[in-house]
């Protein structure tokens, strides 16, 4: 999220806050990057998990059509060699599709962990935010504070300089 793009919350809008400075800049700045470093990984791996679910519809779009094939090619032609080899290949499919089941299996855990991981940062940053928020308004009630003070000063100063003259001319 950028802060320079975002407007100042309303009860600023009548103040200068170019000189507030919010001192946890640096630290929440440091979370944006960790929320950005683990969205990052949570894409790589949604984009993992994405592919290893193909790959695992091709092995067992491939099962099926040797499965197929398999059981025709023995009714047609009684060859128990390669119906055994036919058998040998569905297994080694069959184990592929278990071993990318595993995989995906732990992808999506890693999703469900990085998931976590983002949702907290995510409340973390939120509240940070709003502390910048809250930090700022009490910024600009401080400046509104002084402003009003440094005009009571100046009224006081015309009020006290027109009563001057004022007892001068009639002198």
């Amino acid at each position: 999220m950028n802060t320079a793009l975002t407007k100042p919350p309303a009860p600023t809008r009548d103040v200068d806050v170019r000189g507030f400075v919010y001192a946890l800049e640096p630290v929440r700045q440091r979370q944006q990057w960790r929320m950005d470093k683990l969205m990052t990984s949570l894409a790589r791996v949604q984009q993992a998990l994405v592919e290893t679910e193909a790959r695992m519809n091709e092995v067992q779009a491939m099962h099926d059509e040797r499965a197929r094939n398999a059981g025709q090619a023995l009714v047609q032609r009684m060859d128990p060699g390669a119906h055994r080899a036919a058998l040998g290949f569905l297994t080694h499919l069959r184990d592929q599709r278990r071993e990318l089941d595993a995989q995906r299996k732990e992808k999506l855990a890693e999703r469900d962990r990085l998931r976590k991981d983002c949702m907290a940062l995510q409340l973390r940053l939120d509240g940070m935010t709003q502390h910048k928020e809250d930090a700022l308004t009490q910024y600009a009630d401080e400046v509104r504070q002084r402003n009003s003070n440094e005009q009571d000063r100046d009224w006081l100063a015309r009020l006290a300089a027109v009563r001057g003259r004022v007892v001068e001319s009639s002198q």
